[in-house]
């Protein structure tokens, strides 16, 4: 038996290092009486029911591990993504899901044991509480041990970009911690005081910690035996999601409104061309959409692969694929992600495998490449050949756009450089991709734009 590299902050249960559809997790027996209860009590169906709470079931059936009283099994979604590959509005959401799910636990007895970011996973643009086995009975007046987390790892970086208009992706990367409110409170003016939610959440608890850095134990133990009643949790949580629901995001974007500037002539062809290769290589279970910008060729796989994750460095643009998301069809198979493809979120945490890398999470069957090259190559120095080292490690097939360097886009990249890698032409790509693909297919969409359906070479 081994367990997932992930799983292993809380001793009562433990994930199991299994492929497959399902997620296994293995309970103490103190969690598995907890589970049961809940279970019992009706709790997990209705947060199922009301689409918080990932499906899960007893398996009873299966004889547990040495050392452990019960197995319970999930649906696993098709890709896992974390807390700094959200957008705002995404982390927004699971900060609500987060206070929406505790607030019922706590009608119903019941109480979250932590209030980890990464207890949330986005199944297709829907965020999802996936760790059962958080929930817990509520002991009498129990205080909510899991607030501070909740604070680092949702209020704070929220109020950071909705107060400061500095995205949160970064330090939340640095840290799988969160943003620590005592870090937030030095980042905050004065006058942000006056806005809701900071005074008490973040001056004041920072105050606390700085008062208690060095706490006394009995003392700690004194304070979390005070007696909290239900009602004046709720109202805590209710308070929280009052000021979580408000906040709005003030970070600028650099190509959120890039979509509305396209030539629809190109766009029309470009999407011809991107359907005819996901009907050519589509019916399987995940493809990339590699500078997605707000998703319109992330819709267009979506109607051939069971997942697609939509990729842009520009968290402005995932934000408003993420909300134009919510009303599609395709909400349950686009997962919207912000990540700089120049550097992917690495695999880190406990020993460097607590949280996979970016590749290591699923391999597309197909990858699409569009309007990047020009950007990696001529504005950020990449050369033509690395970039397709790239595009062939990523997938066996890929749609690549090729922008020359006299393109007006190119140009403007080029405007605040002095010199570029020789090489970056047509003629040269040709040649280097057949080094690597099969090019099965060729369409020029202007004197300057060429579109490339490859195959990888075995």
């Amino acid at each position: 038996m081994s367990f997932a590299p992930s799983s292993f902050r809380d001793p009562a249960a433990r994930v199991l290092a299994e492929e497959g559809p399902r997620v296994r997790r293995v309970l103490s027996a103190g969690a598995a009486a907890d589970d049961a209860r809940l279970r019992g009590a009706g709790l997990f169906a209705e947060l199922e029911r009301a689409g918080w709470l990932i499906p899960s079931w007893r398996r009873d059936d299966l004889i547990a591990p040495d050392g452990w009283a019960a197995v319970v099994e999930t649906q696993r979604l098709p890709f896992v993504s974390y807390p700094a590959e959200w957008s705002f509005s995404m982390l927004r959401d699971a900060a609500l899901l987060t206070l929406q799910l505790t607030e019922r636990a706590l009608e119903r007895g019941a109480m979250l044991k932590d209030a980890s970011a990464f207890n949330v996973l986005f199944d297709g643009a829907r965020p999802r509480f996936v760790d059962v086995s958080s929930l817990t009975p509520r002991d009498a007046d129990a205080p909510w041990l899991a607030y501070g987390q909740f604070c680092d790892h949702f209020l704070a970086p929220l109020m950071l970009e909705a107060y400061r208009g500095v995205p949160f992706q970064s330090f939340l990367l640095g840290s799988l911690e969160g943003l620590p409110v005592a870090t937030l409170a030095r980042l905050l003016s004065a006058r942000d005081l006056l806005r809701r939610g900071v005074a008490l959440h973040v001056a004041a608890r920072a105050w606390l910690e700085r008062r208690n850095a060095a706490p006394d134990a009995a003392a700690s133990r004194t304070a979390r035996a005070l007696p909290l009643p239900a009602a004046a949790l709720q109202r805590n949580v209710r308070g929280l999601q009052r000021i979580v629901g408000g906040l709005r995001s003030c970070a600028t974007s650099a190509w959120g409104d890039y979509a509305v500037a396209v030539d629809a002539t190109m766009t029309a062809r470009k999407s011809a061309f991107v359907e005819a290769a996901a009907t050519r290589f589509g019916g399987g279970q995940l493809a990339w959409d590699v500078g997605a910008n707000t998703g319109h060729y992330s819709r267009i796989l979506a109607r051939h692969y069971a997942c697609v994750v939509a990729i842009d460095a520009d968290a402005g643009a995932i934000d408003r694929l993420y909300a134009g998301l919510q009303a599609a069809p395709e909400a349950e198979r686009i997962v919207p992600l912000v990540v700089d493809i120049m550097q992917p979120t690495p695999a880190r945490g406990w020993r460097g495998r607590e949280r996979a890398g970016l590749s290591e999470r699923g391999r597309p069957q197909l990858a699409l490449h569009l309007a990047l090259s020009h950007h990696l190559c001529l504005g950020r120095g990449v050369p033509l050949d690395e970039w397709l080292d790239l595009v062939r490690e990523t997938s066996p097939a890929a749609v690549v756009e090729l922008v020359a360097a006299d393109d007006p886009h190119s140009q403007a990249l080029l405007a605040t450089r002095t010199a570029h890698h020789a090489g970056y032409d047509l003629p040269s790509f040709r040649a280097l991709a057949a080094q690597r693909f099969e090019l099965l297919a060729e369409e020029m969409l202007t004197p300057t734009r060429t579109l490339f359906l490859l195959a990888r070479r075995t």
